[in-house]
């Protein structure tokens, strides 16, 4: 148990240190990913993730922002709700979920408003 506990404490203190690195990558990603193409995404992160770490911010490395935003039991929800399985869409929907707003949504199969209608339902009205 002691043990356990010891990991557990460094692995806190490891986090505490890269917390503000690991947001600001998140956040970027929420405010300026959505309208891009996956492999235009890939690039923004490494770009930004390079950023990051040429100004000296402490940040996880390799950190992927949909950790940050989201954890498996969100994703597995938002799945069970209708929201289609690859990477695009998950991605949109942790921007959705962390937004203070309703982001701009960019929807010609109709597979984001299915999914907001059976995610938030009657109150839409």
């Amino acid at each position: 148990e002691y043990k356990r506990w010891t990991i557990t404490v460094k692995g806190l203190k490891q986090q505490g240190l890269t917390l503000i690195g690991d947001c600001s990558l998140a956040s970027a990603f929420v405010g300026y990913i959505s309208p891009f193409s996956a492999s235009f995404r890939t690039e923004l992160r490494k770009v930004w993730s390079a950023d990051i770490q040429h100004k000296g911010i402490p940040a996880t490395e390799g950190v992927d922002p949909l950790t940050i935003l989201a954890n498996e039991a969100d994703i597995a929800t938002w799945k069970n709700q209708g929201l289609p399985a690859d990477r695009i869409s998950v991605e949109n929907a942790a921007v959705v979920t962390s937004c203070a707003r309703w982001p701009l949504m960019i929807d010609p199969q109709l597979q984001g408003v299915k999914w907001i209608k059976q995610r938030i339902g009657d109150e839409l009205t």
